[in-house]
Protein backbone atom coordinates (compact mmCIF):
# COMPACT_ATOMS: atom_id res chain seq x y z
CA UNK A 1 0.00 0.00 0.00
CA UNK A 2 1.26 3.49 -0.89
CA UNK A 3 0.81 6.24 2.05
CA UNK A 4 2.07 9.71 1.11
CA UNK A 5 5.76 8.86 0.14
CA UNK A 6 5.64 5.60 1.17
CA UNK A 7 5.19 1.99 0.68
CA UNK A 8 3.88 0.05 3.43
CA UNK A 9 3.17 -3.40 3.78
CA UNK A 10 2.69 -5.50 7.01
CA UNK A 11 2.09 -9.63 7.28
CA UNK A 12 1.62 -12.01 9.77
CA UNK A 13 4.01 -15.24 9.48
CA UNK A 14 3.93 -17.93 11.54
CA UNK A 15 7.33 -17.84 12.66
CA UNK A 16 9.00 -16.64 15.56
CA UNK A 17 10.91 -13.12 15.14
CA UNK A 18 14.25 -14.57 15.28
CA UNK A 19 13.05 -17.11 11.98
CA UNK A 20 11.64 -14.34 10.23
CA UNK A 21 14.47 -12.24 10.63
CA UNK A 22 16.76 -14.79 8.98
CA UNK A 23 14.87 -14.72 6.16
CA UNK A 24 16.12 -11.76 5.45
CA UNK A 25 19.89 -11.79 6.05
CA UNK A 26 20.54 -15.41 5.43
CA UNK A 27 21.84 -15.57 1.36
CA UNK A 28 20.39 -19.32 1.16
CA UNK A 29 17.04 -18.35 3.36
CA UNK A 30 16.42 -14.84 1.71
CA UNK A 31 16.75 -16.10 -2.02
CA UNK A 32 14.06 -18.97 -1.55
CA UNK A 33 11.27 -15.67 -1.57
CA UNK A 34 13.35 -13.21 -3.46
CA UNK A 35 16.56 -12.92 -5.88
CA UNK A 36 18.61 -15.46 -7.55
CA UNK A 37 21.70 -15.09 -6.08
CA UNK A 38 22.71 -12.62 -2.71
CA UNK A 39 25.70 -11.03 -1.32
CA UNK A 40 24.67 -10.08 2.26
CA UNK A 41 26.84 -8.63 5.35
CA UNK A 42 24.42 -8.08 7.75
CA UNK A 43 25.91 -5.76 10.39
CA UNK A 44 25.79 -2.15 9.95
CA UNK A 45 28.06 -0.84 6.60
CA UNK A 46 27.53 -3.50 5.80
CA UNK A 47 26.56 -4.30 2.15
CA UNK A 48 23.63 -6.29 0.29
CA UNK A 49 23.72 -6.93 -3.25
CA UNK A 50 21.05 -9.58 -4.95
CA UNK A 51 20.06 -10.43 -8.24
CA UNK A 52 16.29 -10.30 -8.77
CA UNK A 53 16.86 -11.42 -12.21
CA UNK A 54 19.78 -12.26 -13.95
CA UNK A 55 21.84 -8.77 -14.73
CA UNK A 56 19.44 -6.96 -12.57
CA UNK A 57 20.97 -6.20 -8.62
CA UNK A 58 19.49 -4.23 -5.60
CA UNK A 59 22.38 -3.38 -3.36
CA UNK A 60 22.60 -1.10 -0.42
CA UNK A 61 24.27 -1.05 2.88
CA UNK A 62 23.04 -2.27 6.77
CA UNK A 63 22.05 0.32 8.48
CA UNK A 64 20.71 -1.07 11.67
CA UNK A 65 20.70 -4.67 12.50
CA UNK A 66 19.10 -5.12 15.73
CA UNK A 67 18.36 -8.93 15.59
CA UNK A 68 15.31 -9.93 15.65
CA UNK A 69 13.56 -6.89 15.95
CA UNK A 70 14.80 -4.43 13.47
CA UNK A 71 16.59 -4.55 10.31
CA UNK A 72 16.94 -0.88 8.44
CA UNK A 73 19.00 -0.73 5.12
CA UNK A 74 19.57 1.68 1.73
CA UNK A 75 18.17 0.12 -1.19
CA UNK A 76 18.73 0.93 -5.17
CA UNK A 77 19.31 -0.75 -8.50
CA UNK A 78 22.49 -0.84 -10.26
CA UNK A 79 20.49 -0.58 -13.44
CA UNK A 80 20.31 3.34 -14.11
CA UNK A 81 16.40 2.87 -15.37
CA UNK A 82 14.86 1.63 -12.67
CA UNK A 83 15.45 5.20 -11.50
CA UNK A 84 16.10 4.28 -8.08
CA UNK A 85 20.06 4.22 -7.47
CA UNK A 86 22.25 1.98 -4.51
CA UNK A 87 21.55 3.89 -1.14
CA UNK A 88 19.21 6.50 -2.94
CA UNK A 89 16.46 4.55 -0.91
CA UNK A 90 15.65 3.05 2.53
CA UNK A 91 14.23 0.02 3.68
CA UNK A 92 12.72 -0.39 7.48
CA UNK A 93 11.30 -3.98 8.41
CA UNK A 94 10.21 -4.80 11.88
CA UNK A 95 9.71 -8.15 13.08
CA UNK A 96 6.60 -8.21 16.55
CA UNK A 97 6.33 -11.38 18.09
CA UNK A 98 2.49 -11.99 18.36
CA UNK A 99 1.26 -11.98 22.04
CA UNK A 100 1.35 -16.10 21.51
CA UNK A 101 4.91 -15.56 20.36
CA UNK A 102 4.57 -18.16 18.03
CA UNK A 103 3.89 -15.63 15.02
CA UNK A 104 5.31 -12.44 14.13
CA UNK A 105 4.04 -9.05 12.48
CA UNK A 106 6.51 -8.33 10.03
CA UNK A 107 6.12 -4.47 9.09
CA UNK A 108 8.08 -3.02 5.63
CA UNK A 109 8.68 0.37 5.25
CA UNK A 110 10.23 1.77 1.74
CA UNK A 111 10.81 5.51 1.63
CA UNK A 112 12.28 8.05 -0.16
CA UNK A 113 11.10 6.59 -3.78
CA UNK A 114 10.33 8.79 -6.18
CA UNK A 115 6.26 8.65 -7.64
CA UNK A 116 7.22 6.38 -10.60
CA UNK A 117 9.16 3.86 -8.23
CA UNK A 118 6.25 4.18 -5.71
CA UNK A 119 3.84 1.77 -7.45
CA UNK A 120 6.56 -0.41 -9.13
CA UNK A 121 8.21 -1.40 -5.66
CA UNK A 122 4.63 -1.58 -4.07
CA UNK A 123 3.69 -4.37 -6.80
CA UNK A 124 7.39 -5.76 -6.39
CA UNK A 125 6.95 -6.09 -2.89
CA UNK A 126 3.27 -7.46 -3.19
CA UNK A 127 4.52 -10.23 -4.89
CA UNK A 128 7.45 -10.96 -2.77
CA UNK A 129 6.36 -10.93 0.66
CA UNK A 130 3.52 -13.02 -0.74
CA UNK A 131 6.30 -16.01 -1.66
CA UNK A 132 8.02 -15.27 1.74
CA UNK A 133 4.57 -15.92 3.30
CA UNK A 134 4.70 -19.41 1.22
CA UNK A 135 8.03 -20.36 2.53
CA UNK A 136 7.17 -19.39 6.08
CA UNK A 137 3.69 -22.14 5.47
CA UNK A 138 6.05 -24.69 4.35
CA UNK A 139 4.89 -23.99 1.08
CA UNK A 140 6.40 -23.57 -2.62
CA UNK A 141 6.24 -20.23 -3.35
CA UNK A 142 5.12 -20.37 -7.04
CA UNK A 143 6.81 -19.49 -10.37
CA UNK A 144 9.35 -16.30 -9.56
CA UNK A 145 8.17 -13.75 -10.89
CA UNK A 146 10.25 -13.35 -13.63
CA UNK A 147 9.83 -16.56 -14.89
CA UNK A 148 6.27 -16.20 -16.42
CA UNK A 149 7.37 -14.86 -20.28
CA UNK A 150 4.79 -12.00 -19.39
CA UNK A 151 6.60 -11.07 -16.21
CA UNK A 152 9.89 -11.67 -18.10
CA UNK A 153 9.05 -9.03 -20.43
CA UNK A 154 7.61 -6.07 -17.95
CA UNK A 155 10.94 -6.32 -15.74
CA UNK A 156 13.28 -6.08 -19.03
CA UNK A 157 11.26 -3.04 -20.32
CA UNK A 158 11.61 -1.45 -16.92
CA UNK A 159 15.28 -1.70 -17.28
Amino acid sequence: MIEGDEVIHEVRLPVAPDEAFEMFVDPARLVRWIGISAELEPHPGGRFRFEVMPGQFCEGLYEIVDRPHRLVFTWGWTAETMGVPPGSSQVEVTFTATAAGDSTTLRLVHRALGPDARQLHDDGWTRFLARLMAVATNRAPGPYPTETPEERARWLSMS
